[in-house]
């Protein structure tokens, strides 16, 4: 007899919403923030412990209903996108469908748990129900629900950065898992005029340099992804192919967070109430450690870039927290190897937290001028360079409810995303609450193996994580 496969297929939906879209609500066009982004997918991995061994834990009946009624007030999500020429595209709202499946695993979720829900790449692979976006055709959102031998599951969602950022993708989820359990939930706002710059608003200094330095112009005639076609599809060990990636997760406990933002202060600080917060002391000692593991020499500099949810920073904006959509501004810190030895971790937590609070709406509104500007979008202008050893993109999701998305069976125990997701320098804060309440923080830290290694080895990070 043959043996199982580790995973199958055990069913495969088109999810409609409960109400068709009305006529009138049929086409969305894309913000030109959301032009910008590239069509690809945000990864989400959600870990549920059946630890009441329940027989319909995350039942599919109830998981469907309440997905149908909420897409009728996320109905964008069910539709398609349509291209309208010069780089830009609309949502057609024609309730083709959110792709929903389910796969059995044979394995139980508690040997994830045992490895701190870290699996090989390969079964991280197959927890996703699409991992590329490739056609017109193909769903804005998809998710999959994974059932393991012992009743656990891993809820994995995809989510169409072309139409959604982390922020509006935790709206919606946060609003299936309520709908879920029968209670009110916050509706996502799709008009684009919620983030539309003043009439007024000039171009500042400030935003034509960071556009400089978060955007350039590609000529998409000749851009071409550089393959070695000897290159088995998944091996990361040939001379032109990507450097062999890992993935930690780094699990920071309040002793830990408390010693790090001790070590963030001088003296001096503490005598004039000058406070940096934890985050700040954490974001900096982790640049700190990851600017020392990197193959790179002394003096080249490396950046740090932090995305940043522009409706923080719009409070006079009425309804500004529910728009749907993408409204994220990145803030660059830098620093290389011998400004790291010849520095503390309080120039680096200052450093981060220069920049996240200079951050102001002019800059947004400035921004919006400068893509509004450029009529033709079929150039890609984002900077970002996924397995540069010079970059590390870090996002801070902690501060999203991800961890209270309970379906009516009980929260996640844990939240992770997907581990090539992000490529070679890729750092997502999680919140946690298990019940620990000294646990804080997970860390999901990528980066190839060499560098994690002596990132791991780090004595400065190590003490602050177990």
């Amino acid at each position: 007899m043959a043996p199982l496969p580790r995973i199958s297929l055990s069913q495969r939906h088109w999810i409609k919403p409960a109400v068709s879209t009305p006529v009138e609500k049929r086409r969305l066009s894309l913000s030109d923030w959301d032009v910008v982004m590239y069509k690809s997918y945000t990864p989400l991995l959600f870990f549920y412990d059946n630890a009441g061994n329940q027989d319909d834990f995350m039942n599919t009946d109830a998981l469907l209903a309440s997905l149908r009624s909420v897409l009728s007030d996320f109905y964008p999500l069910a539709g398609r996108l349509v291209d309208t020429g010069q780089g830009r595209d609309d949502i057609d709202c024609n309730d083709a469908g959110v792709l929903y499946q389910e796969t059995l695993y044979q394995e139980n979720l508690q040997v994830f748990k045992e490895n701190g829900y870290l699996p090989h790449q390969m079964d991280y692979h197959h927890m996703f129900p699409i991992h590329f976006y490739c056609s017109p055709d193909d769903p804005l959102l998809a998710i999959q629900v994974t059932r393991f031998l012992d009743g656990g599951v891993a809820l994995g969602v995809m989510v169409l950065h072309k139409v959604a950022d982390t922020y509006s993708a935790c709206l919606f989820l946060d609003a299936w898992a309520k709908q879920a359990r029968g209670l009110p939930y916050a509706k996502g706002l799709f008009d684009r005029s919620l983030i539309a710059a003043p009439i007024d608003s000039p171009i500042t200094d400030e935003a034509i340099a960071h556009y400089r330095q978060e955007h350039k112009v590609i000529d998409a005639s000749h851009y071409r992804l550089q393959a070695d076609p000897q290159q088995q599809m998944y091996a990361r060990t040939t001379p032109n192919g990507p450097l062999p990636l890992k993935s930690v997760v780094l699990e920071f406990y309040a002793d830990g967070l408390q010693q790090c933002k001790a070590d963030a202060h001088t003296e001096e600080m503490a005598n004039s109430r000058i406070f940096m917060s934890t985050k700040d002391a954490l974001f900096g000692l982790l640049l700190r450690a990851v600017v020392r593991s990197r193959d790179i020499s002394k003096g080249t500099e490396m950046r740090m870039i932090m995305g940043v949810n522009g409706r923080s920073k719009m409070k006079t904006t009425k309804d500004i927290h529910y728009y749907f959509g993408n409204w994220m501004v990145t803030r660059s810190i830098s620093t290389s190897p011998s400004q790291v030895e010849s520095t503390s971790l309080v120039e680096a937590a200052a450093a981060v937290r220069r920049q996240l609070a200079s951050l102001q709406p002019s800059l947004l509104h400035s921004l919006s001028k400068l893509y509004t500007m450029n009529e033709d979008m079929t150039v890609h202008y984002l900077s970002y360079e996924p397995n540069s050893k010079t970059q590390l993109t870090a996002s801070d999701v902690s501060t999203l409810p991800f961890w209270r998305l309970d379906f009516g069976f009980g929260r996640p125990d844990r939240t992770r995303g997907y581990i090539t997701s992000g490529g070679n320098g890729c750092l997502v804060l999680f919140g946690r609450n298990d019940g620990n309440k000294g646990a804080m923080y997970d860390v999901q830290l990528q980066m190839d193996a060499d560098s994690i290694k002596r990132f791991i080895d780090d004595p400065e990070s190590s003490v602050s994580f177990t």
